[in-house]
């Protein structure tokens, strides 16, 4: 049941001794908590009562200390609540700083990062540049934000109230760093450098070359190459895998698999299809393995073909497409990887003439 005073307690209160020995009573539990001396419950008001009274308003109650609890008031309301309830509320309450001191550093990187953006675009910086050197300017905003933090908390600041002043002291601190750093950048002459990733590894140099041709076009965006040079073994598990599918993918003039339509593999062929049937995947990559045209199987046996992600932006495909023969392998090609094909069947455009990039899309 909660304890209610007659008067008032502490600095300037009437101080009546059942009043007092209620209030010491209340305290007593959160000495450990706020920071002060246990006091005997004996109904004498002192200087250290009302300054613990002053400690736990401060702590506790969060508002301006004058170290006297009035009846009905919220320092009694806070007392009466207990320390369960107090350790509680001051969780919560250190979440919620948390949560608005991270919220202001990202909105903080948020806004710095578009600033160096514009910096560098004004520069003439390609982004695969100036994005590596973002990695550091993050991590050297993310330490002066925390001291700066660090140093508000120690003044009795709230990182809800610090943090928005502090996020704008660091933007500012970090662009004269940012500008500083872009200056130093070579760019080599190379506005957008091209950059491919992936199975690169064995692949044809001018099919490397075009793809990173196409990607500085279009300002470095990354060309991911999911599929390129194949082994015996890789490329025979494969075409088990979609054998049945891929036989008739395109018909009878299709590429996918041509060599067994041909009159002089036709045993290759029903070998390979008894394997299938009796799902005997060993079998059938150990012939495949032995006896397979491996000239005429796949052109990715030999490093002329890549098959690119779906996720490539269609404006980079359809310029891939005027440089090499392309093929949508949308719903999966022989290892069921849904991609854009591109090989050399029908030739490299390599070097790329200036009038064919002017018509790139």
């Amino acid at each position: 049941m909660a304890e209610k005073l007659s008067g008032s307690v502490g600095k300037g209160g009437k101080n009546n001794a059942a009043d007092v020995t209620i209030v010491q009573k209340l305290l007593n539990p959160f000495a450990g908590e706020v920071g002060f001396a246990k006091f005997k419950t004996d109904g004498a008001n002192s200087k250290k009562l009302e300054a613990a009274i002053g400690e736990f308003q401060t702590c506790v109650c969060k508002f301006r200390a004058d170290g006297r609890v009035d009846p009905g008031k919220n320092t009694i309301k806070k007392l009466n609540a207990g320390v369960a309830k107090a350790k509680s509320e001051k969780k919560a309450e250190e979440k919620r700083e948390e949560k608005a001191k991270e919220d202001q550093r990202q909105q903080m990187k948020v806004k710095m990062k578009k600033q160096m953006e514009a910096e560098a675009k004004a520069q003439k910086v390609p982004p695969t540049m100036w994005e590596t050197l973002w990695g550091d300017i993050e991590k050297k905003a993310d330490s002066f934000y925390d001291t700066y933090i660090a140093s508000a908390q120690k003044k009795g600041d709230a990182p809800s109230k610090a943090a928005p002043k502090i996020s704008e002291m660091c933007t500012k601190e970090m662009m004269t760093d940012v500008k500083k750093e872009l200056k130093k950048i070579d760019t080599g002459g190379t506005l957008y450098p091209g950059r491919v990733e992936g199975k690169t590894s064995g692949v044809n140099k001018k099919i490397i070359d075009i793809l990173t041709e196409v990607s500085s076009h279009y300002e470095g965006t990354t060309i991911k190459v999911v599929s390129g040079l194949r082994n015996k073994a890789g490329q025979a598990s494969a075409m088990y895998n979609g054998w049945a599918k891929h036989l008739n993918k395109y018909g009878k003039n299709g590429d996918i698999y041509w060599f067994v339509r041909q009159s002089k593999y036709q045993d290759l062929w029903k070998e390979l299809d008894d394997f299938h049937a009796a799902k005997n995947k060993a079998g059938f990559v150990k012939c495949m393995k032995d006896k397979a045209p491996w000239g005429s199987v796949s052109r990715h046996m030999t490093g002329q073909a890549v098959d690119i992600s779906t996720s490539t932006d269609k404006k980079i495909i359809k310029a891939l497409g005027m440089c090499m023969r392309y093929l949508a392998e949308t719903d999966g090609n022989s290892e069921g990887i849904k991609c854009h094909h591109f090989d050399d069947k029908t030739g490299l455009v390599w070097p790329i003439p200036e009038s064919l990039r002017k018509k790139f899309p």
